[in-house]
């Protein structure tokens, strides 16, 4: 799947090319180091690792809204086809074991589907279930599975990030709403800014660099993830039994991936970008407060 993935992309332009494979299955062998310091720049790579964000399109895409997901009026898929709820997450299941397999095992795709498959119950069994401890669950599973993965900066980010959404975001954005702002707009202001908060820290210890515009670069990006995503994963499917076909769906998703590209490329090209921070862990502790404090202002100036 993933050679014809590759074959399906031969055919498009240079960025698309490279970041189609890197965005449907991880594989970035394709991306020039000049891409690559773009993304850096950006805070934009964790588009090309395979994380939760790839797999809940996936899922949004059969069960609809996961707040709806329990109700007679829920969307997506599923409902259309006719499936019950228990084959839907069924049928769930299997696409996240597939999502699994297809992408590798890697930290971010395990803890995605761990946490995925303990929602995934809840709703096949018809009992509440609250993420905060669905991610607790699955980071411990993983770390008792595999205890090597707690030294893993992928893995430490892809768990601050997801606690970010869960915690941080949804105040964020109700505080965005009462303020006037778009309900569309709050809720991506809100989880752009809350996931960029908690990991920049650690960011900063990798890369020894804060970038001043990550948050309007992955707002802009965040539109054309899912449209790639999606076509992406259908020519991924397809490429084995219908190239021709699976070169077409490749066409289509190089438009929305080509759109991600260049807003790294313009991103990174702005001048005061970024800055350089100390690449330690006192440095990180020290851009963690600068954050906290930054935050505590921007409450008091919004009162004002």
């Amino acid at each position: 799947l993933r050679d014809g993935l590759r074959a399906a992309t031969d055919g498009l332009p240079g960025d698309a090319r490279a970041l189609l494979p890197g965005l449907v299955v991880g594989d970035t062998a394709r991306i020039t180091p000049e891409l690559d310091d773009a993304f850096k720049a950006t805070d934009l790579t964790h588009t090309l690792a395979v994380s939760g964000s790839n797999l809940t399109v996936l899922l949004a895409l059969l069960i609809g809204p996961p707040g709806l997901a329990r109700l007679t009026e829920r969307r997506g898929l599923a409902p259309r086809l006719g499936l019950s709820l228990r084959a839907t997450a069924l049928f769930a299941g299997a696409l996240t074991l597939g999502f699994v397999l297809v992408c590798r095992p890697d930290p971010s795709v395990l803890r995605a589907a761990v946490c995925g498959a303990i929602a995934l119950l809840a709703l096949a069994t018809g009992r509440r279930r609250s993420l905060v401890p669905a991610l607790a669950t699955a980071v411990l599973l993983l770390v008792l599975y595999d205890p090597w993965l707690a030294r893993g900066y992928g893995f430490l980010l892809s768990v601050l990030a997801t606690g970010a959404l869960l915690v941080l975001a949804p105040g964020w954005s109700e505080g965005l709403r009462r303020r006037g702002v778009p309900p569309r707009l709050a809720e991506a202001l809100g989880a752009a800014a809350a996931a960029q908060a908690v990991c920049a820290p650690v960011v900063a210890v990798l890369s020894a660099r804060v970038s001043l515009v990550a948050v309007p670069c992955n707002l802009l990006a965040e539109a054309a993830v899912a449209p790639a995503t999606v076509l992406g994963f259908a020519a991924l499917a397809t490429a084995p039994v219908a190239m021709p076909l699976a070169e077409l769906l490749a066409w289509g998703a190089s438009w929305p991936t080509r759109w991600i590209a260049g807003v790294a490329r313009a991103g990174a090209a702005l001048p005061g970008a970024g800055v350089d921070w100390p690449g330690t862990w006192p440095g990180a502790l020290l851009l963690a407060a600068v954050t906290v404090a930054v935050v505590l202002a921007g409450r008091r100036l919004v009162r004002r």
